[in-house]
C-alpha cells in the first residue's frame, strides 16, 4: 500500500473508531502501543513534503511537469503555470510556458537568476527567504 493511502486508511479509522476502540482496520494496528504516534509522523512526512520548493531545472528539462507556480525576478507575483515545453529556436536552449492567459518564452540558462518554478504556490515569506542563485536578481 502506497504510503498516502495508508496514512489516509489510518486516520480514517482513528476518527471513526474513536470511541469503540476498534482499530483493526487501521493499518497502523499491528503496532498499537505507538500507533497513533507513528500514524501522526507519517501525516506530518507526507504534509511537509506537499510544501512549496522551488524546482530543479532537471525537473524542467525531464518535461514533466503539469503544474508550477512561476517567480519573475522584476515582478513581486507569481503566475500559476500550467506546464513547459523545451524548445531550441534560435540556438539558445529556451523554454515556452502555458499560462492561463496566453504563453511566455524563457531562457533555460538564467533560470534560477532570472525566473524561477515552484511546485505549488509559495508564500510571500517563502519567497522572501529562499536566494536566488544570482544576486542581482533577488529582490
Amino acid at each position: 500500500m502506497a504510503e498516502r493511502e495508508k496514512v489516509i486508511r489510518g486516520l480514517e479509522a482513528c476518527v471513526s473508531n474513536q470511541y469503540l476502540m476498534q482499530c483493526t482496520s487501521c493499518p497502523y494496528h499491528t503496532d498499537k502501543a505507538r500507533c497513533v504516534t507513528t500514524l501522526m509522523r507519517d501525516a506530518l512526512a507526507l504534509l511537509k513534503e506537499q510544501e512549496a520548493r522551488v524546482m530543479t531545472l532537471e525537473e524542467i528539462r525531464s518535461g514533466a511537469v503539469e503544474v508550477a507556480w512561476l517567480e519573475d525576478a522584476d515582478k513581486p507575483n507569481v503566475i500559476p503555470g500550467i506546464w513547459f515545453r523545451l524548445s531550441n529556436e534560435g540556438g539558445d536552449e529556451a523554454v515556452d510556458i502555458h499560462v492561463m492567459d496566453g504563453f511566455v518564452g524563457a531562457r533555460l540558462a538564467v533560470y534560477g537568476k532570472k525566473w524561477r518554478a515552484w511546485t505549488s504556490r509559495p508564500s510571500e515569506q517563502q519567497m522572501r527567504d529562499t536566494p536566488w542563485e544570482d544576486s542581482d536578481a533577488s529582490r
